[in-house]
């Protein structure tokens, strides 16, 4: 069997991944996060969002349907999360991947 390597680079901060992409994605509509929460932990309550200072240089987050994507700007972004090390993300456009996992009949998100 033959694997697919991607070419697209990816960051990881806990259960949430963070996709480079080569191009926008295709939606006649989009909505922003203005919160710059891009998810909330069940059990904790802690949240991995996007830094003030990076919203201030430019950083946002929008959703298409029920996608999340992240643009960050030529200064880059940084990610943080009160139980993991800071992610900075170089200038581009990202796609924000929640880590999934089998269980063995279905696929299920994983939970922070």
């Amino acid at each position: 069997m033959e694997t697919q390597k991607s070419s697209n680079p990816f960051w990881r901060q806990g259960d949430i991944y963070f996709v480079k992409l080569d191009e926008e994605p295709r939606a006649a509509e989009s909505r922003p996060v203005k919160s710059g929460i891009i998810a909330k932990g069940e059990t904790t309550g802690h949240a991995h969002r996007l830094s003030q200072s990076s919203m201030t240089e430019g950083a946002s987050l929008f959703l298409v349907g029920s996608s999340m994507f992240l643009r960050s700007p030529e200064t880059g972004a940084k990610i943080v999360h009160d139980e993991h090390h800071v992610i900075d993300l170089p200038a581009g456009l990202f796609a924000v991947v929640p880590q999934q996992e089998f269980d063995g009949m279905d696929w299920r998100q994983v939970l922070d």
